[in-house]
């Protein structure tokens, strides 16, 4: 897999937050944020089936899913991420995230 590393670069992301809206929607968005955010994950639940929901990880968050990884069953880490994290994800809007994407501008 070929990666194109920018070396101006640098990560402003250190949070937890989460997408929320259409399947086809919310899907292009997270693969353009990760293209962004390579170091993040991106992920979704399951839950809903006319609206999706995906969260972001980067950080110290990062670093503590990764240890709740190996305590709770990955599926229903997923399902409840917040309620494991112990905090609530940062709301953000489709439309607002689409809008920093297009001027590379995409902080939490």
């Amino acid at each position: 897999m070929i990666t194109k590393i920018n070396s101006s670069y640098q990560q402003d992301f250190q949070g937890f937050a989460k997408i929320k809206g259409k399947p086809h929607e919310v899907r292009e968005i997270a693969g353009k944020i990760k293209e962004v955010l390579p170091d993040s994950f991106v992920f979704s639940n399951k839950k809903h089936h006319h609206k999706k929901t995906y969260f972001i990880l980067t950080g110290k968050h990062q670093d503590k899913f990764m240890d709740l990884f190996g305590q709770v069953e990955l599926f229903d880490l997923k399902q409840n991420i917040e309620k494991h994290m112990g905090i609530k994800a940062k709301k953000l809007s489709l439309e607002d995230v689409q809008k920093r994407l297009k001027k590379d501008k995409f902080k939490i």
